[in-house]
């Protein structure tokens, strides 16, 4: 929706949603200040965002006992824009809003795309098809686009899951600034505001393929009959950490969704011909990162700045968006195989010592303007719009 956007301000563009209708549900976001300074180009403000400001992201051993902190204020003094969390319906209904009525065409699902000397054209599941100069496939993991064009297998699956949901929560920490990485033998815990009294919450535990009902306390796989939470409370039912016990006696089974780890194999090469890929269509990565929205507004961002170049071709375009965005790319996938291993941090005292020696907040920043083209302003400047006053 981003690259719509941002196109549309120049190009004619035309959106075709396999979906029925605009998904705005969805797990909760963190928008790093690459994300809402590109959101603000693109119109939306922080203040149009219903979310919440973070102020700090700190790991947390059970009985709060801090471990490494991340100062988020810092990082957005730093690059001039704030981090945000929200939920992703809200940033897509945001971005939508922004399109002119109808340019949206809801359930067109693509089964062909073709090449041709001017360009490519979808072909989809009611037969209609649509030309243009460029085919943008953003489509998300399981990309029909990607598989159409580039061939390669599907995300593989890492062997964990975040079973995770967006919960109103009769807490203090759900109108606060601060995200907690809850940590443990047990698993991981990651839980932030997304605003209006809600919190997101997600737990990372091991995850075979179908599987619907999170894993029981001692590792087994979870029965038939099991419920989610009741799983979930006799895993984490002892850790007192806030907000842990009152979440476990807020959320419901129905609360609880299942989002399996996934690693796109990334290529030098996305494109074919005037098609390409942007988004987790080209680079899904497990949520560890936190950067998966954040890359895909960096996609929408290079490709609205290499497609409006006077005298560049479409096909010319695309192959300079690539060469922009590849090493940005190569480096995330190390970052996100690294952090999507089977494993859990150092052991909690060992983890507060490195924690106290490492500058982690100059890491960061340093990491994130490592994975950022609109951070160093790395693509084309936009040309000049001339006005002739008669």
């Amino acid at each position: 929706m981003a690259a719509a956007v941002t196109l549309s301000q120049r190009h004619e563009v035309e959106v075709y949603e396999g979906a029925d209708r605009l998904r705005t549900d969805g797990n909760g976001v963190l928008l790093y200040p690459n994300a809402t300074g590109i959101l603000g180009e693109l119109g939306v403000s922080a203040h149009d965002v219903d979310g919440a400001r973070m102020q700090t992201l700190d790991l947390v051993a059970d009985g709060d006992s801090r471990l490494m902190r991340l100062d988020l204020s810092r990082l957005a003094r730093a690059f001039d824009a704030p981090i945000l969390v929200t939920k992703r319906g809200h940033v897509l209904a945001l971005l939508a809003a922004k399109l002119p009525e109808g340019m949206v065409r809801f359930g067109k699902r693509a089964v062909a795309v073709e090449q041709s000397a001017d360009g490519a054209a979808v072909v989809f599941e009611d037969g209609t098809r649509a030309e243009g100069d460029v085919v943008l496939g953003a489509d998300g993991h399981r990309s029909a686009v990607r598989r159409l064009v580039v061939g390669e297998k599907p995300a593989a699956y890492l062997g964990d899951a975040t079973w995770h949901g967006i919960t109103a929560l009769p807490h203090e920490f759900a109108g606060g600034s601060r995200i907690h990485s809850l940590y443990g033998k047990e698993g991981i815990c990651v839980v932030h505001p997304v605003g209006g009294g809600e919190i997101y919450w997600a737990f990372e535990l091991p995850f075979k393929d179908g599987e619907t009902v999170p894993p029981r306390a001692d590792g087994s796989p979870a029965r038939p009959g099991d419920s989610a939470v009741a799983n979930l409370r006799e895993r984490f039912g002892h850790w007192t950490s806030t907000p842990m016990p009152t979440l476990l006696e807020t959320i419901t089974d129905a609360d609880v969704g299942v989002f399996p780890h996934i690693l796109h194999g990334v290529r030098e090469n996305w494109s074919d011909g005037a098609v390409t890929l942007l988004g987790d269509a080209a680079h899904a990565v497990p949520p560890r990162l936190g950067m998966g929205l954040c890359q895909a507004l960096e996609d929408a961002w290079v490709l609205g700045r290499v497609l409006a170049q006077r005298g560049v071709g479409g096909t010319q375009a695309l192959r300079q968006y690539e060469a922009l965005r590849w090493p940005r790319m190569r480096k995330m996938h190390s970052i996100a195989t690294m952090m999507g291993r089977r494993n859990l941090p150092l052991p909690p005292g060992l983890l507060r010592v490195v924690g106290g020696l490492l500058p982690m907040t100059s890491y960061q920043k340093a990491q994130l303007r490592s994975l950022s083209n609109y951070l160093n302003d790395d693509a084309p400047p936009l040309p000049s719009r001339l006005v002739s006053v008669a």
